[in-house]
C-alpha cells in the first residue's frame, strides 16, 4: 500500500471518530443541506389523518428515488392514500433490512400555531412543522440513507427497503395492506428499523440512548350494562348506570399485579447505573427488592415506572342517557387498558370478569387484539446500535426500552422480524415534547448529524465485507 493511501485512511478514520458536528463540517455537508431542504418540502405536503391523502408523499419519495434510479414503487391503498416501497439490491447472503417510516401526520390547529403547521419555516434553528418530530424528520433521513448508499456506490451483502406507509396514526391500513397484498415485499426480512426509542439531551449530554424493543398491547374493552328504563325522579338500585358505576368502581381500585419481565429488569439495572449508582442492588434484583413495602411504594407511584411492570388500565369514556331525568336502559364505558410483552389478551379477559363480579355487565373488546410481543436486545442490528452510539457519544448508554404507547413494530414481529423503535437523532426536553402538540419542531443541528449515525447503523449491518 503507498504511503499517500495510508494517510488517506488515517485521515478518514479520524473523521469518523470526530463528533457529529465536526464531521459534518468535513464530511457530509452537502448530505445535511439537501436533507434539510428535502425535509422542508416533505414537511410542506399536508398529510394530516384524516383524511391522510398520503399518496402525495409517496410520489415526493419516488420522484426522489427515481433521479437516482432506485426502484421504486406506489401502492393505492385507498383513493388519495398510497405507501411507498423502494429497495437497494444486496448480494442476498443476508436477509433485507427495512427502514419504516408512516406519512400521515395528526391533525394540527392552525389557530394554536405561532406559524403556519405546514409552512416548515425555520426559527431561532428549529424547523417547525407537523411532523417534524413524529416522524417525518425520520422518513426523511431514512430516505437519504438510501441516496447516500447508491451515491458512494455501497456494496450490501442485504438488500436495503424503503417502506413509507399511510394511516400509521388512524387505522394502521397502510401496513395492512402491504402484509395482505404484497407479503412477499417485506416477510423475508430480518430486521426493521421504525419510529421509537428517545435520546434526550439533559445536562448538556445525553445519559441515554433508549431503543424501544417492545411495546405494550392496547386491548381496549367496553362494558355495557343494560335495565328498565325509567323516571329519573324514582330512582331503583338495578338500574344500568348505578350497576356499571359500582363495577367501575372495582376496576379503577383494583391494582394489577407487579409482574418482573426480563426486559423490565434489564431496563430498571441500566437506569441504576446512571442514575442510582448507589442502589444498583435494589434495582438490579426487582423481584427482591418490591417485597419491600417502602421500595414498592416508590416503584408504584412513579407512573414512569410502574406501566413496565404491570399491565394497566384507564378508564377513559362513560356514557349513559342524553337527559338528566331520564334512567337510560343502557350504560356503557371504556377502558385503555395496556398488556404487558408476553401476557395473553383473553387470560385478562378473565381476570377482569372476576374483579368486576358482575355476570349481568358484558365485557367485550373493542380494539384489533394483538398479543404483546419484543425484539432481542443481543442481535447484530442491537450491537450496531450500540458501536454507533458509542462512536459519537461514548459516555451514553444504550438501554432497551419498553414503551407504553403503541407501534407497528408489533406487527412486523409476528412475521420473525427483529423490529426496534431508533431515533437517529438527539432532542432537547423541549422539543421532545412537541410531538402531537402546538408547534411541534425540530432544531436543524440535531436533526443533520442523524444522517451519520443512521448510516453507520445500516452500513454496519448490510455493507458487505
Amino acid at each position: 500500500m503507498r504511503k499517500a493511501n495510508v494517510c488517506s485512511l488515517l485521515v478518514l478514520a479520524a473523521m469518523f471518530l470526530l463528533p457529529p458536528t465536526t464531521r459534518a463540517q468535513d464530511g457530509w455537508p452537502k448530505y445535511d443541506k439537501e436533507a434539510t431542504d428535502l425535509l422542508q418540502q416533505y414537511l410542506r405536503i399536508d398529510t394530516s389523518n384524516p383524511p391522510g391523502n398520503e399518496k402525495r408523499a409517496a410520489e415526493f419519495f419516488c420522484a426522489l428515488f427515481a433521479k437516482e434510479s432506485i426502484e421504486c414503487q406506489i401502492f393505492e391503498i385507498a383513493p388519495g392514500r398510497a405507501n411507498a416501497y423502494a429497495r437497494l439490491k444486496g448480494d442476498g447472503t443476508k436477509r433485507p433490512l427495512i427502514l419504516l417510516n408512516h406519512t400521515d401526520v395528526v391533525i394540527a390547529d392552525p389557530k394554536l400555531w405561532s406559524v403556519p403547521p405546514f409552512s416548515a419555516e425555520i426559527r431561532n434553528g428549529a424547523i417547525y412543522a407537523r411532523g417534524a418530530q413524529d416522524m417525518k424528520s425520520e422518513g426523511m433521513l431514512q430516505a437519504m440513507v438510501l441516496l447516500a448508499l447508491k451515491r458512494e456506490n455501497v456494496k450490501l451483502s442485504r438488500d436495503v427497503i424503503f417502506l413509507a406507509v399511510a394511516d400509521e396514526e388512524a387505522a394502521t391500513a397502510g401496513t395492512e395492506w402491504m402484509l395482505k397484498n404484497k407479503p412477499d415485499l417485506v416477510a423475508n426480512a430480518e430486521f426493521l428499523i421504525n419510529e421509537g426509542g428517545e435520546n434526550v439531551i439533559e445536562g448538556g449530554a445525553v445519559a441515554f440512548w433508549g431503543v424501544d424493543v417492545a411495546e405494550k398491547a392496547p386491548f381496549w374493552l367496553r362494558l355495557t350494562a343494560k335495565g328498565r328504563a325509567g323516571h329519573g325522579s324514582v330512582p331503583h338500585a338495578d338500574a344500568a348506570p348505578h350497576r356499571l358505576a359500582r363495577a367501575l368502581a372495582r376496576v379503577v381500585d383494583y391494582e394489577t399485579p407487579l409482574k418482573v419481565t426480563p426486559l423490565s429488569q434489564q431496563i430498571f439495572c441500566d437506569l441504576a447505573r446512571v442514575r442510582f449508582p448507589t442502589e444498583k442492588d435494589k434495582f438490579c434484583k426487582l423481584e427482591d427488592s418490591l417485597r419491600d413495602a417502602g421500595f414498592r411504594k416508590r416503584i408504584s407511584e412513579n407512573p414512569d415506572w410502574a406501566f413496565m411492570l404491570r399491565n394497566t388500565i384507564s378508564l377513559t369514556v362513560m356514557k349513559g342517557g342524553p337527559q338528566t331525568n331520564v334512567i337510560p336502559a343502557e350504560a356503557t364505558a371504556e377502558l385503555d387498558v395496556r398488556l404487558l410483552p408476553g401476557e395473553e389478551p383473553q387470560k385478562f379477559l378473565e381476570e377482569i370478569k372476576k374483579v368486576i363480579a358482575d355476570d349481568t355487565i358484558q365485557i367485550e373488546p373493542i380494539s384489533k387484539i394483538r398479543t404483546p410481543n419484543e425484539s432481542p436486545a443481543n442481535t447484530e442490528l442491537w450491537r450496531a446500535f450500540e458501536e454507533v452510539v458509542g462512536k459519537y457519544f461514548p459516555k451514553t448508554v444504550v438501554s432497551p426500552r419498553l414503551t407504553s404507547g403503541y407501534t407497528e413494530n408489533q406487527i412486523y414481529r409476528q412475521l420473525g422480524i427483529h423490529s426496534y423503535g431508533f431515533c437517529p437523532f438527539v432532542s432537547t426536553r423541549e422539543e421532545a415534547d412537541t410531538p402531537h402538540g402546538t408547534d411541534e419542531r425540530i432544531l436543524v443541528k440535531e436533526f443533520q448529524p442523524g444522517l451519520r449515525v443512521l448510516f453507520d447503523v445500516v452500513t454496519r449491518v448490510a455493507e458487505k465485507q
